[in-house]
């Protein structure tokens, strides 16, 4: 008898959910009705204490793999479960509140036959209700160069490919709960292209309730931890060597004073050179990203000394 768990297939949809009962039909509608069909659809109930059980189990469809968790554990935890028992040539993330576009996983799929070298593709979304397209970044070496401030990838949008996330044996950082999938691909392009379809594929709900806006200073605090190990992990430097408060006030593009523009341009300089001994990066795309992130910071500060000045008068 031939086991459905050595049955592989092209995709597997990871979704964990907790007290989800108000949006998660249109999540679980929205995959079920893609016009690419040949998927696994992994729900996992992350303990949760209203309807979202009863509304999973409504659906018959036996494409629906279904698991509830004894106790919460976490949005990060629930997919490192769902993860490892994917049969999956791709992993795509969904979460229980947005909405996939009808194509996305045919365009996905299609995307990451013809582009063996990328690990992690993502998307354009488009924010519900206000709209809003955020502009990604989709060429693969700026894209490297800007995880140095932020991810600019959305996670709900994301495929991955299984092969390379087993091969360099990538998961979510537990311990950066809520900036883990920062973490994922800040790791994942140590070893592998990452980049951003300029289709928009999934609309991604902003809502009170949801982990990044409930979260959100959490989320920063790891964020923080995040950016400083980069220098650490790929250029190399000791934590004593890092001016970490202006390193996070440019990566975050917060304004600063022109009193610390040299400091700032020594403390870019030293990347700069840094960068030319390890080839991480393009060194051209790199000095772009770092003089133009400062120029950006000290026009902020600029700007906010105006407005306090016309304030008080």
């Amino acid at each position: 008898m031939i086991s459905l768990n050595n049955i592989k297939l092209p995709i597997s949809v990871v979704m964990p959910v907790f007290n989800g009962e108000k949006y998660i039909d249109e999540a679980i509608r929205s995959i079920l009705d893609q016009t690419f069909t040949d998927f696994e659809f992994i729900i996992i109930d992350d303990c949760s204490t209203d309807r979202t059980a009863e509304k999973v189990l409504q659906y018959k469809d036996p494409r629906i793999q279904f698991l509830r968790n004894d106790k919460n554990e976490g949005n990060y935890p629930a997919r490192n479960r769902g993860n490892e028992i994917v049969r999956g040539q791709y992993i795509c993330v969904m979460d229980a509140d947005d909405i996939s576009d009808r194509d996305r996983l045919r365009i996905q799929f299609q995307f990451m036959e013809i582009n063996e070298e990328v690990g992690i593709c993502g998307s354009f979304i488009k924010n519900i209700p206000s709209g809003i397209v955020p502009g990604f970044i989709t060429d693969y070496e700026f894209l490297k160069v800007a995880f140095l401030s932020n991810n600019f990838c959305s996670h709900p949008s994301l495929i991955l490919r299984k092969e390379f996330i087993e091969r360099d044996n990538l998961k979510y950082n537990e311990e950066f709960r809520y900036s883990a999938d920062f973490d994922l691909c800040v790791q994942g392009l140590k070893h592998f292209k990452i980049c951003n379809i300029p289709d928009v594929l999934l609309q991604y709900r902003r809502h009170p309730e949801q982990i990044s806006w409930e979260k959100a200073r959490e989320q920063e605090y790891f964020a923080d931890i995040i950016r400083i190990n980069q220098l650490e992990e790929i250029f190399g430097f000791n934590t004593e060597e890092i001016p970490i408060l202006l390193h996070l006030k440019l990566m975050k593009r917060h304004p600063v004073s022109v009193r610390y523009k040299y400091i700032a341009e020594q403390w870019i300089e030293t990347l700069l050179i840094r960068n030319k001994l390890i080839g991480y990066y393009q060194n051209t795309i790199l000095e772009q990203f770092l003089f133009n992130t400062l120029a950006f910071c000290l026009s902020q500060n600029q700007l906010n000394t105006k407005i306090q000045k016309e304030t008080v008068n």
